[in-house]
């Protein structure tokens, strides 16, 4: 019988406890489980990491881990031992937690056909941790957990085991009568965490009391140091995204990423900090840590830094999508949007792994188009998706950032959720069980969209809200707010609600909702309408900030075209005088940079302006950039997962691979040979149905392009060539080749 068994110990602060029990195991024997834990718990056998979690859910749902843990056994005695950590009001908040410190375990000892319960109950012991305490970081978020303060060595104190009350899954989490256990366990979606092997950290500089290591790229990484120091001394490790230099006022600014060999060179940052006991000591941070540069600040001088290694820690992303090209800057680019997708991709999407470790549903849309130009695995894609239809409130406004204790509402981020649902559909909605998954998800969708109607104006459009407004990190606009956002209309988010209807429109007809498809494309015309007659301005070509302000930007110009309010070659034109400089023009950052390409390519202005887009990615390679910055002056993260478009417009458009039915039902092959001054181009492009591979190369005014199918299924592909040729490519390889 296995029980949630708990600390019987409320604490004011956030703590460690280790629940421990002994057992023994013949040879041959084989061991399964379910465990989960309050908050965060790492299971040990025998010493060894076996298992992490609970994976981060909802306020409706605790995950819990299914494991074989067979190959960490040895014959006769074997010791579990899960590491909890505790955290209480005020941190961590990305993580819902009980009154009380947690764990579950239901485990199967199979010794040839004798199976063996082994489950959580009052035999097992919990110890409390004395000498760690645990602080949130300046300048952090509290969605972060806490960073580790060690007062010396391990200090446990034994403290009573309390049952109480065994989970049923049969039903569940719910009784006959419909309520709710404490915990409602649902079994994970997503696997592990992948953790890479361990490498050394590589010594940059030295001083008398300091010494600071690169990874050598950022990284999100699991920690092992071993050190020994005189005892009652001080070390301290801080972490570091980038170093900092001064100009000549002695302002501190961020330039070469790695200039530590700079005379002002500094990094500052969050930090865990030690005591030494005089003997040899290890350290191994509970959470993962996110940097590229760690600063070790020692008081004796003899200290001895015995090892100091890290592993990169992240989502097991099959990486099956390549890329390569002419030119060796591009391929930079494509390794360091591959890495920084990795840094923010654990048990969800992260905006940033440094700063706050929050899933953002704008943020999140965009990794996960990112994910899925990577590899054909569509369960992080579809978790991210369910923790925020998990977060939807009252009014039907989805969090902008969940799982998450406290609440935040971006009413433009629950359209971004929207977008995200119709392209998951796109690319993994060609079977049965996709489709239901989203259809799943109607009720939430309809809801939210009716969200926006009670803030609607008498002109038509979508009004003011409580909430946060903001559009993007954009110079000169008060947190992202475009001037007279808080007090009229903002353009963006009317075309937005009609992009968003017309994409909900697209996902009834797949889920056989007709007359609420016609609805919504209904009201999206409407909505149009409304926005071409109060804040389109003739004078001047484009479309106004809000009704009244004459202010301009490309985010106006961008959702106008993929809202479908103009189209052709009216669209073009537009994209022309929005990049002409006739008049002052807001220009999108990175996290829009991304709708920005879609809007060029739409526009049939991709060829002109493409590389133009691009700028602000040279720039970071130019600044020794690793991954890619949050927004282009003066970012705070130098990791954010938005920024990594280049993923997209490598696979999608230089190679050409697009699905034009849902799943990759069909595809269309039409590379972009003319965007990039490229003069060849290779790789693959994962699909549900297997690889597509794709190269072609210019020479002597001849372009030759291979496409080659995944073996074995039916995958219609259209093939369309630089000279108008549109050919047809049922399967298999083809060599197509034209002038250019």
């Amino acid at each position: 019988m296995s029980f949630w068994i708990c600390a019987d110990r409320r604490p004011a602060s956030p703590e460690f406890f280790y629940f421990t029990k002994e057992f023994d195991a013949p040879a041959g024997a084989r061991l399964t489980a379910n465990c989960s834990g309050d908050s965060r718990y790492a299971l040990y056998i025998n010493g060894h990491l076996a298992v992490e979690g609970p994976c981060q859910g909802s306020s409706y749902q605790t995950y819990y881990e299914s494991e074989d843990l067979t190959k960490y056994l040895v014959e006769g005695k074997n010791k579990l031992e899960a590491k909890v950590l505790y955290v209480t009001d005020g941190y961590f908040i990305s993580v819902f937690r009980g009154s009380h410190p947690g764990f579950w375990f239901d485990g199967k000892l199979e010794i040839g056909d004798e199976v063996i319960p082994l489950g959580t109950d009052h035999s097992w012991t919990c110890q409390e941790e004395q000498a760690c305490a645990f602080s949130n970081m300046p300048g952090l978020h509290i969605s972060i957990p806490p960073f580790e303060q060690w007062s010396g060595g391990s200090q446990r104190i034994t403290v009573p085991v309390v049952e109480r009350y065994q989970p049923c899954l049969l039903n569940k989490g719910f009784n006959q009568f419909g309520l709710g256990e404490l915990y409602v366990l649902r079994e994970r979606a997503i696997p592990q965490m992948e953790t890479e092997p361990y490498r050394p950290m590589k010594e940059v500089r030295r001083g008398r009391d300091f010494a600071e290591y690169d990874a050598g790229v950022y990284t999100t990484a699991k920690i092992r140091m071993r050190f020994k120091a005189r005892k009652g001394s001080k070390i301290r490790l801080i972490w570091a995204e980038s170093y900092s230099v001064a100009d000549e006022a002695g302002h501190r600014y961020k330039h070469v990423r790695d200039a530590y060999d700079h005379p002002t060179a500094q990094m500052d940052g969050a930090f865990d900090s030690l005591i030494a006991t005089g003997e040899e000591q290890s350290f191994e941070p509970f959470w993962y840590r996110a940097y590229r540069f760690v600063r070790v600040e020692f008081e004796d001088p003899d200290f001895a830094l015995l090892d100091f290694s890290y592993a990169f820690y992240h989502y097991p992303l099959d990486a099956a999508g390549v890329f390569s090209c002419s030119n060796e800057r591009y391929n930079k680019m494509w390794e360091i949007s591959r890495n920084t997708v990795l840094c923010c991709m654990h048990e969800m999407y992260v905006d940033c792994p440094y700063y706050e470790q929050q899933q953002y549903d704008m943020d999140s849309a965009l990794e996960m188009l990112f994910t899925l130009r990577m590899s054909a695995d569509d369960r992080m894609p579809f978790k991210s998706i369910t923790d925020f239809a998990h977060s939807q409130m009252a009014d039907g406004m989805l969090q902008a950032n969940y799982p998450s204790t406290m609440v935040q509402i971006i009413p433009d981020f629950t359209l971004f959720w929207v977008l995200m649902l119709r392209d998951y559909l796109r690319y993994a909605g060609g079977t049965d069980a996709a489709i239901a998954r989203v259809r799943s998800m109607s009720g939430t969708v309809d809801k939210a969209l009716e969200s926006f109607e009670p803030y609607m104006t008498k002109q038509g459009l979508v009004g003011v809200t409580p909430y946060w407004h903001f559009v993007d990190w954009v110079p000169g606009w008060e947190i992202g707010v475009p001037n007279g956002g808080r007090e009229e209309p903002i353009t963006v988010t009317s075309l937005m609600y009609a992009a968003a209807l017309n994409a909900a429109a697209e996902m009834c007809d797949t889920t056989g909702r007709p007359g609420l498809a016609a609805d919504y494309r209904q009201r999206a015309q409407s909505m149009i309408a409304n926005v071409k007659k109060y804040c389109y301005d003739e004078e001047v070509g484009l479309y106004r900030n809000t009704p009244s302000t004459k202010e301009y930007s490309q985010h106006t110009t961008l959702w106008a075209i993929l809202s479908g309010a103009v189209s052709g070659k009216e669209a073009g034109e537009l994209i022309d005088r929005t990049f002409d400089g006739h008049v002052p023009v807001a220009i999108c950052s990175f996290s829009m940079s991304y709708y920005m390409f879609r809007a060029l390519e739409l526009a049939g202005r991709y060829d002109q302006y493409a590389a133009r887009q691009l700028q602000g990615w040279e720039t970071m390679l130019d600044w020794h950039c690793t991954t890619w910055c949050e927004n282009p002056d003066s970012p705070r993260s130098e990791c954010h997962g938005w920024s990594s478009a280049p993923i997209y417009e490598f696979s999608a458009m230089v190679l050409g691979v697009y699905p034009t039915a849902d799943g990759y039902g069909s595809v269309r092959v039409k590379p972009h040979v003319h965007s990039f001054d490229l003069s060849w181009a290779k790789g693959t492009v994962p699909t549900p149905k297997g690889i597509i591979s794709v190269a072609w190369e210019k020479k002597d005014g001849e372009l030759t392009l291979d496409v080659t199918l995944p073996e074995g299924c039916d995958m219609p592909c259209e093939v369309i060539l630089p000279d108008g040729q549109v050919l047809a490519q049922e399967k298999g390889s083809a060599r197509y080749t034209c002038k250019i």
